[in-house]
């Protein structure tokens, strides 16, 4: 990556089970050229989508065993990280 007229967009994504296939219910974009971007709406409605628009998978959430419980409180468990190289803007 020549940082002059690159820079990286790392993307987080969480999803309603643990499939790539399944609903997006939270998101967050940080972009390496514009740090106040924000992104209201949705970029993607699947994980997968993010990878067929050129996303590279980074990594992905533990999976955790259940002990039963119905309802827990607490973050957001299947998370993904995607990144990708874009062209600095001028």
């Amino acid at each position: 990556m020549n940082p002059d007229i690159e820079r990286q967009q790392v993307l987080f994504l969480w999803t309603a089970d643990s499939s790539l296939q399944s609903r997006v219910v939270g998101w967050n974009l940080h972009d390496g050229n514009d740090p106040d971007r924000d992104v209201a709406e949705v970029p993607y409605e699947r994980g997968v989508d993010a990878l067929e628009d050129g996303w590279r998978l980074i990594q992905s959430s533990a999976l955790h065993t259940r002990s039963g419980e119905v309802h827990v409180a607490g973050v957001l468990e299947y998370e993904w990280m995607f990144e990708r190289i874009v062209r600095r803007s001028m």
